[in-house]
């Protein structure tokens, strides 16, 4: 089933803040760009105030007129329209030429659409493998559907660890309850993944205390030193999309950059799920730090996701993804 793409207000930098931080020629752009997004906006809204209102005939004009210049929301509500054969004969094809314009303008939404559109056969060929890449670029931008589906998908392929990885980033997002309810089974005959053992957990969670208490004391060597040397490790900046690959050198320096730019650090992690499969231990926490210099604090906080192993008493981390965010962003 389809839902309505009806994108909240943001919030828009006021005019003043434009002339102190740029060109006057760059002030007016900005400006100009600032009241065609809020007039998009508005139009936007009142298009989904006449299809709620069931005039869906006049709603797919002006949906029409608004993905014809390129306005994504524009672009996902004419493709539900075509998919619900509403206001228009159902036509898949249509849909998913509007969701896959949505898509090539970096909405998240339609690429789920197009994934789903290639998996189920919707308007296309089944194909699991273009159905997959969609889903993947989609959950890289917090689709929590996307990330459901590629989750489901590469768990029942027998991909478990990425499957779980990407099940529980969507469950963590609170709006997808199946998957919510697909990690609570965990004591289903069903699941090939379980909960460590007590001595496991004990080894897992004396090791995260010891990075924790590295990263309180400022000591980025110790921090990274539980990371195999060819361990994978991929880090999401604030307010970026994509992924940086990082090696464990490499990862050191950018947590030795950030303790040398704070004045004033704090560190706290919140209770880790663990989950196991086989001889691996998916280990998910939430850990918020506080940087402060030269009068600034930045409150962030970082989703980690580590694939781990106990050998001989000892955690070794194979794959480590962060995901470092704004505090409520």
């Amino acid at each position: 089933m389809h839902s309505f793409a009806t994108y909240p207000f943001r919030t828009v930098a006021p005019v003043l803040v434009a002339l102190l931080c740029c060109t006057p020629l760059q002030a007016t752009e900005d400006a100009d760009d600032q009241q065609h997004i809020a007039r998009q906006m508005i139009q936007v809204l009142d298009a989904y105030a006449v299809y709620k209102m069931g005039d869906f005939a006049e709603a797919y004009v002006r949906y029409k007129k608004l993905a014809e210049v390129g306005n994504r929301q524009g672009m996902l509500n004419l493709g539900n329209m075509h998919a619900a054969g509403l206001a228009v004969t159902q036509d898949y094809e249509q849909a998913l030429y509007w969701y896959q314009r949505a898509a090539d303008a970096g909405d998240s939404i339609g690429m789920y659409e197009v994934g789903r559109a290639h998996e189920l056969g919707l308007g296309t060929p089944r194909d699991a493998a273009k159905a997959a890449a969609w889903y993947l670029r989609a959950a890289e931008l917090d689709n929590s559907s996307a990330q459901w589906s590629l989750g489901k998908n590469l768990y029942q392929q027998g991909q478990l660890i990425d499957g779980l990885q990407w099940i529980r980033a969507a469950a963590r997002q609170g709006d997808n309850p199946t998957a919510s309810q697909f990690l609570s089974n965990i004591d289903s005959p069903h699941n090939t993944f379980s909960r460590p053992s007590a001595t496991e957990q004990q080894i897992v969670l004396a090791a995260l205390t010891a990075i924790d208490q590295a990263a309180v004391r400022k000591d980025a060597e110790a921090l990274v030193a539980a990371l195999s040397p060819k361990a994978k490790v991929f880090v999401r900046l604030p307010d970026s999309s994509a992924w940086t690959p990082f090696s464990k050198v490499q990862l050191a320096a950018l947590w030795q950059g950030t303790f040398d730019r704070a004045q004033h650090y704090d560190y706290q992690r919140d209770s880790p799920e663990l989950l196991q499969v086989d001889s691996n231990i998916l280990a998910f926490s939430n850990i918020r730090e506080q940087l402060q210099s030269g009068g600034t604090t930045q409150l962030l906080e970082i989703r980690e996701s580590a694939q781990l192993r106990v050998i001989n008493g000892q955690v070794q981390i194979d794959q480590l993804r962060l995901d470092i965010r704004r505090q409520g962003q």
